[in-house]
Formats: C-alpha cells, structure tokens, sequence
C-alpha cells in the first residue's frame, strides 16, 4: 500500500510561536484621545453649571427670555407657557397692552432719553426662596406685544431648562464639530507617527536567517522609533557575530580533529588483527564522519549561494557515485544513478555534492541486506535517493530533519546530522526537501532547485 506523502519545507520563521496578541498601540493612543475628549467636554458642563449658579440674576433673565419665546407664532399663551419652569411655584403669566395696564402687578419700564418701552427683570427675596418678576417684548404677526410673567421658586431647579439651553448652545453644538475635528487630526497624527513602526514590524518578519546582512531601515523621526530601531540593529549585529564566532569555533575545531583522527586510523592499520583493534578502528571512522559532518554543518550555515551560478546535477551526482562505490560495494550493496531530462539548476556544485553524500551514507545506514541504492538526476533541477528499507514511520517523520535527532541511540553510530545537513543546504539554495514512502517499500528522499532562465 502507497503511503500518503509528507513535505517537509524549511521556514524558519513559520517555526516561532505568536505570543498573546494584545491592543494595537493605535488603538490604545486613540481611546485615550476619545476619553480625554469626552472628558474635556464634561468639564466644560461643569465649569459652565457652576459659572451659571453663581450669577442668579443671570439665569432670571435668561428664563423669562427662554419662557418668552414660547409665545413666539401664538396669538395666545401655549399651554407649556400657561405651566411655567420645573419647580416653579405661583407662575403667572398675561400680555400687557396698553399705558392703561401699567399696574403696580405688572409695571411697563419706560426708557427715559427715548421713552420706548423696555424688557425688564427684577429678582427679589421672599420668604422660604425668591421671586422673580419681568416683562418681555414678543413679535407676533408682525406685531410687538408685552409679556408679563412672575413665579416663585427656591434652589436652583427651575433654572434646569436655561441651564439645559446653555450647554446645548454653547457647550455641545460648538464642542461635537471641534472634538471630531480634533480626534480626526490626533488619529490622523498618531498613524503617521506609528508607520515607522509598522514598516519596521514588516521588516522584522521579511528578516532572511540565510542572509545576516539585512538590517532594519533607520527612520530619522520620531527619536523614540529610531533608537528602538537602531538598538535592535546593534542587537543583530550581536546575533550575527556570535553566530559566526560559534560556526568558526565548530569549523576549526572539526578542522583541527581531521589530522590526528588520520594518524589514529593509520595507526590502528599497523596493529596487529584482533576484535579490540577493530572495534577501534569502527569508533575512530564514527568520529572521523561525525567530524566531517560538523564541519559540514558549519559550512552549510556560512553558505552563500551565487543567484547566476548554473551546475550540472547529473555531472555532480556521476562523480559522487564513483567516489562513494567503493564504500557501497563493501557493504555488500548496489549503487545506482540515472539521469532524467535536463538537469541543470541554480546552486553551489561543492554543496550539492554534501547533498548526495549525506542522502547516500542516509541510506547506506538504514537500509537493511544487500538492497540497493537508486540516485536520480532529473527530470528538472531535482535530485533523489531511494533505498529499498522499512521506510519512515508517521511518528518519526516530524522529527527526522532536526539535527541530533536519532530514533534509537543504542541502534545506531550516527550523529543525526546528516538529514539536518541536506535540510540546511537545501534551504541556502532556496530549495525544498521533501519525504515519501515509495511504492514497494523504502524511502524517497528528493530536493528541488531553483530552475535556471530559459535563455540560460
């Protein structure tokens, strides 16, 4: 039975996990904004209630003014006039007509210089509050008639509806246009301020871990976002040298175990045959090909592949063929190639050789018996190894990428590097490994290139 197929492709960044995710600081910036405007707006009801309660003989004028109006477009008091303001007790209220109505009740005050009649009001102490007495001028029908009104009241509730009046003139008409204005201008304003911000985010997830150049772009406004940026440069260029400081210390260090592990084996040879020398001689080659992977690995991180640069697949698979037969054949084991199509590709030809070696010593180590060993040129930029062994189980197949990663150490004397190795170099050529069981049993390891241009 086939089993399914399983692609494994190199993302790093896919890798890492999103912490909790919390208000944007847009968002944050504008609902303080909203709140502090709400706020200014509260405070100038305050300070316009406070302003009014302090000046009594204010709020009377503006009350019988307010009262007043109510008779505007009425040849007769409206029934909301007849009621008077909340809280108002004893409300009276009639038209004055004429010199003949001038009573003490309802006085008509003449301007003196001009001797035209005037509005009038009088705010007066009473027992248990004040009254409050006036007359006002009212158009009606082009008409102008004399409106007395008189009422009683204590505190400063009937004064609610000038009060109400005020705020809504002067405080929310006014207020509504300027506060949107201003929030637009302040949303307006941080969104600019933030895109240095953003563009600074999107840089950070387009960073390549293939190429430790790229660096963020230094915004030169605002300060704050600038020296963020600027630390987080100097915080790369940290990274960067440690890593290279690491990969060195691991290429030297495998570098320098290269001679005397030589001289080891070559001196094991000179022994005389017995189990313990050739027990040695196993462990001395085990360290001898953990070495080289590491020195592998350090050069496969360090790898800067040429964009232009056009190999051969079939050329470079030929000749690790021939060099890695004498080994396979040793083993008892068949090793086969085959070219398919064009097989030319973009990439590093040393590095595409470390490809097939690790992919071929792969399955040198894990297929059983004298089953072969098939490699693949083509067709297209893309290589494969096959061996015919138990293949790769579900469970291991997440795994079998990670470097170190070995199923069962007791079972086995590799390092678990030379599938991280393949995976490292594939993703420097901005290539994609994937996995298989093949039909028939086996695993199928195969590794896309870059194509070249058409014209290359």
């Amino acid at each position: 039975m086939r089993c399914s197929r399983l692609s494994l492709f190199m993302d790093r960044a896919g890798n890492s996990k999103k912490g909790p995710v919390g208000p944007t600081l847009f968002r944050q910036i504008a609902t303080r904004l909203a709140a502090f405007t709400l706020l200014f707006a509260l405070l100038d009801v305050g300070i316009v209630v406070i302003t009014y309660s302090r000046q009594p003989e204010s709020l009377a004028q503006e009350l019988l003014t307010l009262e007043a109006n109510k008779a505007e477009g009425s040849t007769t008091l409206a029934p909301d006039l007849l009621a008077g303001p909340p809280g108002a007790e004893h409300w009276a209220a009639r038209y004055v007509e004429s010199n003949a109505d001038r009573s003490s009740a309802a006085p008509l005050r003449v301007n003196a210089p001009t001797g035209i009649l005037m509005d009038w009001t009088r705010r007066e102490r009473v027992p248990g509050g004040y009254r409050i007495s006036g007359v006002r001028s009212v158009v009606q029908d082009g008409q102008q008639r004399w409106l007395f009104m008189q009422f009683e009241g204590d505190g400063i509730r009937p004064y609610v509806p000038v009060i109400v009046n005020e705020i809504v003139q002067h405080v929310i008409l006014p207020l509504i246009p300027l506060s949107l204005l201003l929030l637009l201008f302040n949303v307006f304003a941080v969104r600019r301020v933030l895109q240095p911000l953003r563009r600074a985010e999107a840089e950070v997830d387009a960073l390549d871990p293939d190429n430790v150049l790229l660096r963020l772009s230094e915004a030169p406004e605002p300060r704050e976002v600038n020296t963020l940026v600027r630390a987080v440069n100097r915080a790369l260029t940290r990274l960067d040298e440690t890593m290279a400081i690491l990969r060195g210390f691991t290429a030297n260090a495998a570098h320098e175990l290269r001679t005397p592990l030589s001289i080891m084996q070559l001196s094991l040879d000179n022994l005389p045959a017995s189990p313990l020398r050739d027990d040695l001689q196993a462990d001395t080659q085990h360290m001898t090909r953990l070495v080289g992977q590491m020195l592998d690995l350090a050069q496969a991180d360090a790898l800067a592949v040429e964009p232009d640069t056009i190999v051969d697949l079939a050329d470079i698979g030929r000749e690790i063929v021939a060099t890695m037969a004498p080994k396979v054949f040793e083993a008892q084991r068949d090793l086969r190639f085959d070219a398919v199509g064009d097989t030319r590709a973009l990439g590093h030809a040393e590095a595409i050789y470390r490809i097939y070696r690790n992919l071929i010593d792969n399955a040198l180590a894990h297929a059983p018996g004298d089953t072969p060993i098939e490699v693949t040129a083509g067709p297209g930029p893309q290589i494969s190894v096959r061996d015919h062994g138990p293949g790769i189980t579900d469970e291991d197949l997440p795994h079998i990428f990670e470097r170190f990663w070995r199923k069962d150490r007791r079972k086995t004397d590799g390092a678990g590097l030379g599938l991280g190795i393949v995976q490292r170099l594939a993703q420097a050529h901005g290539g994609t490994i994937a996995v298989e069981n093949a039909p028939g049993g086996g695993a199928l390891f195969r590794v896309t290139f870059a194509a070249p241009e058409a014209n290359g």
